[in-house]
This record gives C-alpha cells, structure tokens and sequence, in this order.
C-alpha cells in the first residue's frame, strides 16, 4: 500500500537531527545585521528545502 502526500506531509519535522540544524540555522541568521541579505537568505534556504522535501515525498510515495 503507498501512502499519500498527506500522511508524509510533515515526516521531516519528526526528524530531530533536521529541527536541530533548522533551529541552528535560524540562529546564525539572527546574527546578519542587513536585513533584506537576512530575508534573501532565509527565503533562498526555504527554497532549497522545499525542493528536496518535493523530491524526498516523490521517493516515499513510490
């Protein structure tokens, strides 16, 4: 039987080792000054996340 999208919607956040290096990240970012490279940054990283969490669901519904 092949889950759907919903049930693995949120599988990354029961990764504790991911919750760690995100709350890190946002930490570091807490730190840069100029806010709009802060929001660029933040936003790009976001991207990226999503993107392999699109291509991760992708390998988990097969």
């Amino acid at each position: 039987m092949k889950n759907t999208r919903e049930e693995n919607h949120n599988w990354k956040f029961e990764n504790k080792q991911y919750l760690n290096e995100l709350t890190r990240f946002m930490d570091l970012t807490e730190q840069i000054k100029d806010k709009e490279l802060k929001e660029k940054i933040i936003a790009q990283m976001l991207r990226c996340d999503m993107e392999l969490t699109k291509f991760a669901e992708e390998k988990i519904l097969k």
